[in-house]
């Protein structure tokens, strides 16, 4: 390589780790000499100290919990000539805490032994707490399935008002919790308070006017939410109300109206004696607590009270599965289409999930995955799975082997404990292939039921070839497999539920949907009607959940003539590893 060639490397390597944030060092094993750049060295928080240039400014930095880590992954990362990848806390001088991903190989001379390692130290912090917080996230809305089921059980507005202030105390660390209700006749507006309030103050918020200047009082009578940052945000939107925020210690909350299926019955309000950023996931939240307040506020007050509580707890488990999976992109020449049907067991909530969307490649992920059990904390470890899922994605850019090796690293990682089956599946399509229709799925499959795939003629594949379900050994080496797909192509994704029956075995579900596959694909029958007919299928109460995701190619990609398909047994299934 030239010199000038050189530094033309040399450009594009420090544009490329300065768009990645990524800081550079070169350690030399003979002489134990470490060069750090200056990215790796603010990292480390050593920016105004004086560095040896020895492998000791490491320890230095990193945190002494995590020092004999770090130690150990460089003694075996150097012995066996592997690949450094470790991450760890680095403790700045003013008393910050960062976390640090550190990536690193060994060089060797013709004798083989090691005289060189270089590698990246990346700040993974902010990506940490992001993961920490989507979880964290994900568990307070899979809570709202144990306030229902309470909630369904309560008799009365006190009642009501105990189960909501309990919970939001535990979730939203508030200190106080008011239920406003108003009657059509124009009357004052009547509260209900669990908060620590002095006696004058709650005999003066007992009865309030219509009129009176709090944001819960405008949220009951006019149906606007509220949603106050701090004291000085209050006084100036409530000028007239100030003293009793003040009285009562509140210096931020937030109100939000309380609906029935025909009116607005009053509002739910929570307090904080210290300022509140409310964030959207904040605000989600609380709209989906005073949801669930508003229907036992109504059946409370209704003569229906027992079978409408179970309808309004069930209808709630099912919204907020939905509220976890979102619509799925539209990209050039495919269609895709999604469905979830939620079992018929009242108020459960299961770990079912499906995604898809388009990574930075620009190609089409598709998701399919099933967490173990049926509960609020399945609902919340799948809303957390799935938001892993993507960022790591998006972040590495990697194969779905790759993806799913990482989202298992992370399971155990952030302790999660749980375990999943889970589809990575992605679509991709070279030039060669795009002048012709033709594209390559390539997927891993991390334990979960085998997809199938089925040409324009409705010969039917099912892609076979798995390896272990996520959260047993975050160490076992996953597959990626690929199979060709033809123009005019069909690929479902389904979880276990769409083949399960009571009695039967696995393998008859599975042959009775490969059947019906054939079958509509045969009749030319659009994607969306085909799943809908595949669900037909199920009995009318389904005993687990059942999602789905379908993928077609439009039909103007076929090219013509049609190649031939693939081979065709007897039952009319071809079986691939891929």
């Amino acid at each position: 390589m030239t010199p000038g060639e050189r530094e033309v490397a040399s450009a594009r390597l420090a544009v490329a780790t300065e768009a990645a944030g990524l800081g550079l060092w070169d350690w030399d094993l003979v002489t134990d000499a470490l060069v750090w750049d200056d990215r790796s060295i603010a990292i480390f928080g050593l920016t105004d100290q004086t560095l040896t240039g020895r492998i000791d400014d490491i320890d230095r930095g990193i945190h002494p919990d995590d020092r004999p880590v770090v130690q150990e992954a460089l003694q075996t990362v150097i012995a066996e000539a592997g690949r450094l990848d470790v991450e760890f806390r680095v403790r700045w001088a003013d008393g910050t805490v960062r976390w640090v991903s550190a990536l690193g190989r060994v060089l060797r001379d013709g004798a083989g032994r090691p005289v060189r390692m270089i590698g990246t130290n990346a700040d993974v912090t902010d990506a940490r707490e992001a993961a920490h917080q989507q979880f964290a996230d994900a568990q307070r809305m899979g809570g709202l399935i144990a306030v229902a089921g309470a909630l369904g059980r309560v008799q009365s507005i006190e009642g009501a008002l105990a189960v909501v202030s309990r919970h939001a105390a535990d979730t939203l660390g508030t200190s106080g919790v008011i239920l406003c209700l108003v009657d059509d006749d124009r009357s004052p507006v009547t509260t209900y308070a669990d908060a620590p309030l002095d006696d004058a103050t709650l005999d003066r918020v007992r009865r309030l006017p219509r009129d009176f200047p709090l944001p819960m009082v405008d949220s009951a009578v006019r149906g606007r939410s509220h949603f106050v940052p701090d004291l000085e945000t209050a006084a100036r939107e409530f000028p007239g109300g100030a003293e009793v925020w003040r009285r009562s210690g509140v210096r931020s909350g937030c109100s939000v109206p309380l609906r029935s299926s025909t009116r607005l019955i009053g509002s739910l309000a929570l307090g904080h004696r210290v300022d509140r950023h409310w964030r959207p996931a904040d605000r989600e939240f609380v709209g989906a607590l005073a949801s669930l307040t508003a229907q036992t506020l109504d059946r409370i007050a209704s003569t229906e009270a027992a079978g409408e509580a179970l309808r309004a707890v069930a209808r709630m488990s099912e919204t907020l599965q939905r509220s976890l999976l979102t619509a799925p992109p539209e990209p050039d020449h495919l269609h895709v289409v999604t469905r979830y049907l939620p079992a018929a067991a009242d108020a459960q909530i299961g770990g079912d999930w499906y995604d898809a969307f388009l990574g930075p490649d620009g190609a089409i992920h598709l998701v399919i995955g099933d967490v173990t059990g049926h509960d609020r904390e399945a609902a919340a470890t799948m809303g957390a799975l799935r938001n892993l899922l993507r960022g790591i994605t998006w972040a590495t850019g990697g194969t779905p082997a790759e993806v799913l090796t990482t989202l298992d690293r992370a399971i155990a990682g952030l302790d999660v404990g749980t375990l999943a089956t889970v589809l990575v599946a992605r679509v991709e399509q070279g030039e060669g292939d795009r002048t012709v229709g033709r594209r390559t799925l390539r997927w891993s499959n991390a334990g979960h039921p085998p997809p199938l795939l089925a040409d324009d003629q409705g010969r039917v594949q099912l892609i076979e070839g798995h390896d272990l379900l996520l959260g047993v050994d975050p160490t076992v080496h996953r597959h990626d497999r690929t199979v060709v797909m033809e123009p005019g192509s069909t690929l479902l994704l389904h979880t276990d539920g769409l083949v399960e029956r009571r009695g039967e075995d696995l393998d008859t579900g599975t042959a009775r949907l490969v059947a019906t596959v054939r079958r509509l694909v045969q009749a030319g029958t659009p994607l969306e009607d085909l799943c809908d007919r595949v669900l037909a299928d199920l009995p009318a109460r389904p005993e687990d959940d059942v999602a789905l995701i379908a993928l077609r190619a439009h039909p103007e990609d076929r090219p013509r003539p049609a190649e031939a398909g693939p081979a065709v047994v007897p039952d009319g299934i071809v079986t691939s590893a891929g």
